[in-house]
């Protein structure tokens, strides 16, 4: 823990009962072996962290090789069953022109009919206009003149063949009239009848389709929601699963190995080397998995890592709280913080962004990995870290006890044995 003062001395580790770690062990069982938990890591329940943000997938606990496999597996099914829908999308997409197109014609064909009857309505108002306002024996206005009084008023029989005659012709007119309207009507109405049924139909279609293809695009967009969860949790668990015998997950080496970089190029002369950093992330954190915390793609842990209250009991120095209890949620007494376990004092000098975020969080990996190696290259005075002795102290200038150094020095010896292979 980095700035964790205990009885034992003003830097001590809580972790001041750790067995040293056996070098002449096989680099596998040792690799493979969790240290005890850390007196700073328990008890993080005093102070419940909080929940995960809406959006943000975790990996599961137990992360593995199996369990990207199948989350693999899981992702290509998830794919192609989107494969599968966007294809029927695309499919009912292109019936809706050729729908429209039909209804816009059933609709055309409907104004025409009705204007065909229309029209032959307007005939037969016309025959009768025609027949009203025939002229027989002169035009009489406003109505016919009755054929049997028209005959009646023949003074020769001569006039009365002429008047019948005309009469006969205006009959004739006027059920030619009537017939032609009769047969417009029933022809109109017998079409009208089935485009409008044609027309109905067609919209009783287009309805469907648009039902089916609202269903459709819902699919689509529950499966592509389906696909993006599932690549995100395979690209998580991919993050978080052990980097063969190292038992570190690759998200936390890629942590450390860019957190050594970075201080190279800020530090060149402090020479802190990755394996030295997973070291202390394994002693203070098991690389971020103490406590149940599961690892998000950007480096975040979840539940935070927070350790005891330094309260003065179980061998602990009194810290009282300097943050008012936003990085350990204690506003009583400090807590070390994150997978690297800082005290809120300590971050507040070392803090770091390395995940470009535009936030310094203990509780990221990166930036606590940055952090921690910015801390170690505080202790340098001559030479660098890549040799034993310094090494050492610089370690023990994180955490003051000797049983820790040896913990720490320990694992980064593993780590450089396993350094080829990851």
């Amino acid at each position: 823990m980095a700035g964790s003062p205990t009885a034992d001395g003003p830097w001590v580790t809580l972790r001041w009962r750790l067995p040293r770690v056996l070098l002449a062990a096989s680099v596998v069982v040792i690799a493979a072996a969790a240290p005890r938990p850390s007196t700073a890591a328990a008890g993080a329940e005093e102070a419940p962290p909080p929940s995960v943000p809406p959006g943000v997938v975790l990996a599961p606990q137990g992360a593995d090789e199996a369990g990207r496999r199948l989350a693999a597996d899981e992702l290509r099914a998830s794919e192609r069953a989107l494969r599968k829908a966007t294809a029927s999308h695309k499919a009912l997409t292109k019936r809706a022109p050729a729908l429209q197109q039909q209804r816009t014609a059933a609709e055309a064909r409907i104004a025409e009919l009705t204007e065909r009857d229309r029209a032959a309505a307007d005939a037969l108002v016309a025959a009768r206009d025609r027949v009203r306002d025939m002229a027989i024996a002169g035009y009489v206005i406003g109505g016919d003149v009755p054929p049997v009084d028209y005959l009646l008023r023949s003074k020769t029989p001569a006039d009365l063949v002429r008047r019948h005659q005309l009469v006969q012709r205006a009959t004739e007119s006027k059920a030619d009239a009537l017939d032609g309207y009769q047969d417009a009507k029933r022809t109109a109405t017998t079409e009208l009848e089935a485009a409008l049924a044609a027309a109905d139909a067609l919209a009783a279609t287009a309805r469907q389709a648009d039902s089916e293809l609202r269903a459709s695009q819902a699919a689509v967009d529950a499966l592509r929601a389906d696909v993006d969860h599932r690549r995100q949790l395979l690209d998580v668990i991919t993050a978080a699963a052990p980097v063969g015998a190292s038992d570190i997950p690759r998200l936390f080496l890629d942590a450390y190995r860019k957190a050594a970089s970075t201080l190279a190029k800020r530090a060149p002369h402090c020479r802190v080397e990755w394996t030295a950093i997973a070291a202390i992330g394994k002693i203070e954190s098991n690389h971020g998995r103490t406590q149940g915390a599961r690892l998000a793609l950007n480096g975040d842990v979840y539940p935070r890592i927070i350790g005891i209250p330094l309260d003065g009991t179980r061998k602990t120095r009194v810290i009282k709280d300097t943050d008012k209890g936003v990085l350990d949620l204690d506003t009583v007494y400090d807590r070390a913080v994150g997978p690297m376990q800082f005290i809120p004092s300590t971050w507040a000098r070392i803090a770091q962004d390395a995940n470009g975020d535009g936030v310094r969080d203990a509780n990221n990996a990166y930036d606590g990995a940055l952090a921690t190696a910015a801390y170690l290259c505080r202790a340098v005075a001559t030479g660098g870290l890549d040799t034993e002795e310094p090494l050492r102290r610089a370690f023990f200038s994180y955490n003051h006890s000797n049983a820790y150094v040896d913990a720490v020095y320990g694992w980064k010896k593993t780590f450089d044995s396993l350094a080829a292979s990851v």
